[in-house]
């Protein structure tokens, strides 16, 4: 829901309702972040909608990664507006659980063009990109521990594949892999700190909560060509709250961290949770409470540096792009919608500041991100890695791979052809795909060539892969294998035909595949969608611990006809009011 306060008094008066029946709270949405692009990511965990039609629905893509069908012809939801007084919540059913996984989603600021950009995943918490626009966050895991994941445009990270499934990944050919050690903990919030007067430990790496364990822990990047991975085996420790804690409280100091930013001081504000997991009462009153903290590097002082108080319309060009180069992230966005509406007018600035060697990487990726924005034409930049990376994503932006992201499949940095390959498979043109074949050949690369298969199986017919599984090269019998298994379109005599191939990998996989599928573990109401509910369990019970003073039970009730009036009696509800159907009521004893 966005809401958004229109007359000044710090009180939100136009509610518009974006997208509704997301899941249950479990594995839910989180990770709300506005790239350089302009558009807004989001993690989703692989908690399903009820879908209960026509009103309780969401928007296609996270009914296609949750499995969901819907009848031919259903329309796609709209966004409604609501006045304060007129906002209508809306309320999930726990017992609404696990779809087939979750990911992550991009869409425009209104809702609208939103899309998938990789899924596989059980139940990410935070998500949140580098000064390169490269992602991470982590994955809650069911029994193996925790996953860090960097997540790029068509990649699965394994929860919920078509046929083969490793919570790792990383040397599992048909998902992408992990990007960090695993740990015993529960992820949480995600942030990068890219503040240039801390010091070198605390400079330009990710704090990620960990809740479970009540710590921060500091993640360092390497490159292992296209595949990033953390320095070291064991992660280092921001913050840690002496004490303990079981899944249901903790103990100790009331550190319980969950979400982390960098605030406009350049500090670190990590908010907690209260001790106990959920709503916790005593005499009546809330007795959690949760707390927000801030930490800052000893040698640092925090500072937020002044700021013209007038509207950004009236700022200069040069104070715009302060911003623009600034860790957070409201005033770097701000910031490229005002110099977008400046347009051409501050182009000359924009080129000068990506031509300047001083200019640091942040400010260098959002300055090529809003030239390309303005005038693509003029956003090719070559004269370091991070530029070339920026440029062929905006090629892949614009959809509109050109000779340049050809060239670059032959550049020796593996980063770099990653790019390409994305750029030429989010052209859709089917013409660039003899250049990914001719690369499928000869790719080493982990990250680079499961992208090279990905986006032939985007780009190529079922019939023009098939061809491809006898050519004479491994690397593209194993690039056109990958894809007709994923998804599922080889009968088993056909598969057969590759257990004794030459190719160890090919082989492999074949041999894999026929013995069996992965099946997902699905939970709750079935993945297809309904008209009404039929069950007759309310969706939200508004109290908990009910203690009586007889051995009978009393329990939540759905107010509607039909519905036993008490827990002991065979007595029912006959008529009830329209302004109370639907809702719960306490079913007591006679």
């Amino acid at each position: 829901t966005r809401v958004r306060d229109t007359d000044g008094d710090d009180v939100a008066d136009e509610y518009v309702r974006v997208f509704t029946d997301l899941g249950n709270l479990e594995h839910a949405l989180h990770g709300l972040n506005f790239g350089p692009d302009g558009r807004l990511y989001m993690s989703k965990g692989n908690s399903k909608g009820l879908t209960i039609l026509p009103d309780r629905l969401a928007p296609s893509p996270f009914l296609e990664l949750w499995g969901i069908t819907l009848p031919a012809g259903t329309p796609e939801p709209k966004p409604i507006t609501f006045t304060q007084n007129t906002y209508s919540k809306s309320y999930q059913d726990p017992r609404d659980d696990w779809g087939i996984s979750g990911g992550i989603l991009r869409c425009e600021d209104d809702g609208s063009n939103l899309e998938i950009v990789s899924r596989g995943f059980r139940n990410p918490w935070d998500i949140s990109f580098d000064d390169q626009f490269d992602w991470l966050g982590t994955d809650n895991d069911q029994t193996m521990g925790d996953k860090i994941f960097t997540p790029f445009f068509g990649s699965h990270f394994g929860w919920g594949h078509s046929w083969s499934y490793d919570w790792k990944g990383d040397q599992h050919l048909p998902t992408a892999p992990s990007s960090g050690p695993l740990f015993e903990g529960s992820g949480a919030g995600v942030i990068f700190s890219a503040i240039q007067e801390y010091p070198e430990k605390y400079k330009n790496v990710f704090f990620i909560s960990d809740w479970l364990n009540r710590e921060v822990l500091i993640y360092k990047s390497k490159w292992d060509g296209a595949w990033r991975k953390a320095d070291r085996d064991k992660l280092e420790v921001l913050a840690h709250a002496e004490g303990g804690r079981s899944m249901s409280m903790s103990s100790g100091r009331s550190f319980d961290p969950v979400d982390i930013e960098i605030g406009p001081d350049s500090t670190i504000w990590i908010s907690s949770w209260g001790r106990q997991y959920g709503a916790h009462y005593k005499d009546g009153k809330l007795a959690n409470e949760g707390r927000i903290y801030r930490f800052w590097p000893k040698e640092f002082i925090p500072k937020i540096r002044p700021r013209n108080p007038r509207s950004l319309s009236d700022w200069s060009i040069g104070q715009l792009i302060a911003d623009l180069g600034s860790q957070l992230p409201v005033w770097r966005t701000n910031a490229q919608n005002e110099l977008m509406k400046r347009g051409s007018n501050a182009l000359s600035s924009l080129l000068d500041v990506v031509n300047n060697p001083e200019t640091s990487t942040l400010l260098e990726t959002w300055t090529i991100w809003t030239i390309g924005r303005i005038a693509p034409s003029r956003a090719w930049f070559d004269q370091n890695i991070n530029q070339k990376i920026q440029s062929l994503r905006l090629r892949a932006f614009h959809k509109s791979a050109d000779s340049r992201a050809i060239q670059s499949l032959s550049d020796p940095e593996p980063r770099v052809r990653l790019e390409a390959v994305l750029a030429l498979r989010q052209s859709g043109l089917s013409n660039n795909a003899s250049s990914l074949i001719k690369l499928a050949a000869s790719e080493t690369d982990r990250i680079v060539y499961y992208a090279v298969w990905g986006a032939l199986m985007h780009l190529l017919s079922i019939e023009e892969r098939k061809k491809l599984l006898i050519d004479k090269h491994d690397g593209i019998r194993l690039a056109a294998l990958l894809g007709l298994l994923e998804e599922d379109v080889l009968s088993d005599a056909e598969i057969k035909l590759y257990t004794k191939d030459p190719n160890s990998k090919i082989a492999k996989l074949a041999n894999r595949r026929l013995d069996g599928k992965f099946d997902f573990e699905q939970r709750g109401r079935p993945l297809t969608a309904t008209s009404s509910l039929k069950n007759k369990k309310p969706l939200v019970i508004p109290f908990t611990n009910i203690v009586t003073n007889t051995n009978h039970p009393y329990r939540a009730a759905l107010m509607q006809a039909g519905v036993p009036s008490y827990t002991d009696r065979n007595y029912r509800l006959t008529k009830i009011p329209p302004e109370l159907q639907g809702l719960t009521f306490l079913q007591t004893a006679c």
